[in-house]
């Protein structure tokens, strides 16, 4: 069984969010991901929009543009398709 579930460390205890179904005395593996701070930092869309055009605007305007055949998939995955064949 794999589970994504959140929960609160209070007083050096994690209290889970929502409860979990799984018999007492099971033994579980966790990963903790602070997602505080991340909810925080969260864009609006319009920043979103200017970080994008910042990006955009960063780019040298030399850059040669790739063809369909560089981006087409029978191009990226030329050696996977010739195993399989």
């Amino acid at each position: 069984m794999s589970e994504h579930i959140q929960a609160i460390y209070e007083n050096g205890i994690l209290r889970l969010l929502t409860p979990l179904d799984l018999p007492e005395n099971s033994v579980v593996e966790i990963n903790v991901r602070d997602i505080t701070s991340s909810k925080e930092k969260e864009l609006s869309n319009a920043e979103k929009i200017k970080a994008f055009d910042e990006w955009m605007n960063s780019l040298d305007p030399k850059t040669p543009v790739l063809t369909d055949e560089q981006i087409s998939r029978e191009s990226i995955y030329e050696e996977q398709i010739l195993r399989q064949i």
